[in-house]
């Protein structure tokens, strides 16, 4: 059979609707979510522990932030040498699976719930830990599903199989 020759109303679908997403959804969320727990900590006298919990807490909060960082920075270069994008608004081309993705499906996530977990110790802010659940549940509902959703019609069983193998966050 012949090829069809392109015509003008048969548009090129674009790359990025190969994508879980046409927005950057869980930096902007927990960048939002950190901004206004930080504007509220600045505006009102809440705290989370007491002042002499300040020289183990702080601490113990700087080790979240770096733990958090470390975990982001494995997830990345895990895709890198896959070869496949990191960001939801680009096309997957493979899933990753080893690594640490061998043992949570969403590192960057949870690195990113990590640091501002991190950050509520450091600051001694109750509204960071307020502001995490909020934001994990905006990133469930408006990312991960979606993403999921995404990669079981990309990839099917070889997903499912992955999905049910390893858990979602921990």
């Amino acid at each position: 059979m012949p090829e069809q020759p392109f015509r003008h109303d048969q548009q090129q679908e674009p790359a990025h609707r190969d994508a879980s997403s046409r927005f950057i959804w869980p930096p902007t969320i927990f960048s939002l979510a950190c901004i206004a727990a930080y504007v509220l900590s600045r505006n009102t006298n809440v705290t989370l522990y007491p002042v002499d919990g300040t020289a183990v807490l702080r601490p113990a909060g700087w080790l979240l932030v770096a733990v958090a960082i470390v975990v982001a920075v494995w997830a990345e270069i895990a895709f890198l040498i896959a070869g496949t994008a990191t960001l939801p608004i680009s096309p997957t081309s493979r899933i990753v699976t080893t690594g640490i993705y061998a043992r949570t499906r969403n590192p960057m996530y949870l690195g990113m719930s990590l640091f501002t977990a991190g950050l509520a110790l450091v600051l001694n802010s109750l509204w960071f830990l307020i502001a995490l659940p909020l934001a994990v549940y905006a990133v469930t509902k408006l990312a991960i599903e979606p993403e999921e959703n995404y990669l079981e019609r990309k990839f099917g069983a070889e997903y499912l199989a992955y999905k049910w193998k390893v858990r979602r966050w921990l």
